[in-house]
């Protein structure tokens, strides 16, 4: 009999001075550990630059980072302008049916 995985793992991830353990579903370990990676590369990034910065100055910088990248994907993915321009075909397709429809009526 095969062993079942459990929902959800405790961690431990590294972030700078900050040692974090906590639990997370299994299928989303992997981006937990990337992300706190990238975190830590541009902390260093941030240190190595800004040698007078406390680290919790340096961490704003990550943070700051981390949330102009977030919104950059959330406008890349924002489908409003496409639904909108379907919504404007679709209307243009019915009206030509419906002209079309009427046209055929007369002609009969």
């Amino acid at each position: 009999m095969s062993e079942q995985t459990p929902s959800t793992i405790n961690i431990t991830l590294q972030l700078g001075d900050h040692t974090m353990r906590f639990p997370v579903a299994w299928n989303e370990e992997k981006y937990y550990r990337d992300a706190a990676a990238h975190l830590n590369q541009r902390f260093q990034y941030y240190s190595s630059g800004m040698k007078t910065k406390s680290a919790e100055q340096i961490w704003v910088y990550v943070a700051l980072e981390a949330a102009v990248n977030l919104q950059r994907e959330n406008a890349r993915y924002d489908i409003e302008p496409v639904m909108h321009r379907i919504n404007t075909i679709n209307k243009t397709i019915l009206d030509a049916l419906a002209n079309d429809a009427s046209n055929t009526q007369e002609q009969l």
